[in-house]
């Protein structure tokens, strides 16, 4: 029987970029590696937040993107 083994994990913040054109928002986003696993919701939007205050770019929001082994 196979088991799923947690590798990694990143948090992406997203940003509002520069719109197109014809209108389209493109987003730009920055991410953090190693992020520890047992991390909460509310954890991760206080970290979220907190690094976004750094940036100039308007902040949309975050993603919490893990990565895990099938072993």
């Amino acid at each position: 029987m196979a088991n799923l083994e947690y590798k990694h994990a990143v948090l992406k913040l997203i940003f509002e970029g520069e719109v197109t054109e014809d209108g389209k928002m493109i987003t730009k986003s920055k991410s953090y590696r190693n992020v520890r696993s047992n991390l909460t919701a509310d954890q991760l939007d206080t970290v979220a937040t907190t690094l976004s205050s750094f940036s100039e770019r308007p902040y949309i929001g975050a993603e919490k993107i893990e990565t895990m082994q099938v072993i």
